[in-house]
């Protein structure tokens, strides 16, 4: 491993402390994370794991700043999170964190470079640098020949290959995916394993929360959850 791996992999990107997330449905609490800790460095792979329930997907939103714990301390590349605004947790997400979800998400009017430069448009960068940049992205994982094709003429693989693409367009040092490979077959699964391991082996911290034992004996790394908590 050369010295500027090993020095990025010791950034610490995500430090979670004893976070909880309680919520009301019909009347009930429920505890969907329980008091987790967690590190994770720059240039890791953690597969998260669990049945269904167990708090995989709301633990991945909280890291990602897309949810608020009931309390606990999330820190994402030494802010904390916890403490910002909807507003000023919005513009962080857009500027540090990429996102990628079982659904894909994307625009169907829009082509598949047009959906990678909505999150480069919304940062503010200028039409030709985003453009270029959507390209370059859309080639690294494998659609450079779908430029100008729309959600709805592409196969499920290319479509969550477009939101991958999308998901990296502003630079994140921290990609987050809930179910990546949720909709698709398993062939299909095994090329969608194969570039996240890319992306992490170019540098880019990557977290999944999957039911895919193939991803996740993939990941550098992995931790089960049962009940909202870790299991030892």
């Amino acid at each position: 491993m050369s010295a500027e791996r090993a020095g990025r992999e010791q950034r610490r990107l995500v430090e979670a402390r004893d976070v909880r997330r309680e919520y009301r449905l019909k009347g009930d609490l429920i505890e969907a994370v329980r008091g987790i800790s967690l590190e994770v460095s720059a240039g890791d792979f953690l597969a998260i794991v669990g049945p269904s329930g167990s708090g995989k997907s709301t633990l991945l939103h909280l890291l990602g700043a897309v949810d608020s714990p009931t309390s606990g301390a999330i820190y994402l590349d030494g802010s904390d999170v916890t403490v910002m605004t909807d507003a000023e947790r919005a513009r962080f997400r857009l500027e540090h964190v990429g996102l990628v979800f079982q659904r894909f998400h994307l625009l169907p009017m829009l082509t598949a470079l047009e959906n990678v430069e909505l999150p480069m448009a919304e940062a503010g960068l200028a039409r030709k640098e985003r453009e270029q940049r959507a390209k370059a992205l859309l080639t690294r994982v494998g659609l450079g020949e779908r430029l100008r094709h729309r959600p709805g003429e592409i196969s499920g693989g290319q479509r969550q290959r477009v939101a991958v693409a999308r998901a990296l367009a502003n630079r994140p040092a921290l990609l987050l995916a809930d179910e990546p490979t949720g909709e698709l077959d398993q062939s299909t699964s095994a090329e969608m394993l194969e570039l996240f391991q890319s992306l992490n082996e170019d540098g880019t911290a990557i977290v999944v929360a999957t039911h895919d034992l193939q991803l996740a004996e993939g990941a550098r790394r992995q931790m089960t959850l049962v009940d909202g908590k870790i299991r030892e």
